[in-house]
């Protein structure tokens, strides 16, 4: 209800929501913990947005070319979910982009240490860019 509908603002009541379901989840599958990314860094804590990111994509590579499995050891071929919600916590979550009644809209973003800045670029039909360092 807070992501994507925004049903659900109260930053404590999201915060409480995530530590109820993050040790739920386990070992996936990887999009579940781009949801919490997202939450995360929206709430402002960049290092934990960016241990569940890492969490949610690195033990789910596969190799030749480091595509996506739908859980850590698994062995389908591409897990399209998976990606659009690191795509999502990349862009809503670090990014601080939300879709909005007038448009896309950059609300925040916060990095990782890790991370000198992000630029998105070829945002909306306006072909926008953004930038948070």
């Amino acid at each position: 209800m807070s992501y994507p509908l925004q049903i659900i603002t109260d930053k404590a009541t999201i915060k409480k929501d995530l530590e109820y379901y993050e040790p739920r989840i386990g070992e996936g599958p990887a999009m579940s913990y781009s949801v919490l990314a997202l939450l995360y860094a929206r709430l402002g804590n960049s290092s934990k947005a960016y241990e569940l990111f890492k969490k949610g994509f690195v033990p789910n590579k596969k190799k030749p070319f480091g595509v996506l499995a739908e859980s850590a050891g698994g062995t389908n071929p591409y897990f399209a979910t998976g990606a659009g919600g690191m795509l999502q916590a990349m862009l809503s979550g670090f990014g601080g982009l939300s879709i909005t009644d007038d448009g896309i809209e950059q609300k925040g973003g916060v990095l990782p240490k890790e991370w000198k800045s992000l630029t998105i670029t070829g945002v909306g039909v306006e072909n926008k860019s953004y930038t948070v360092k």
